[in-house]
């Protein structure tokens, strides 16, 4: 079975965005998670 060019386009898409969610949602996490760490010190 040939699944259509745009039905490729459209989940990658899709994983695309889903990572790229994950990855900045987990920069934010260490972000805080440090920022919060250099709170407790001062």
């Amino acid at each position: 079975m040939q699944t259509p060019i745009v039905a490729k386009l459209i989940l990658l898409l899709a994983i695309y965005c889903i990572s790229d969610l994950s990855i900045k949602r987990n920069i934010k996490k260490k972000a805080v998670s440090k920022a919060n760490r250099a709170r407790s010190i001062f």
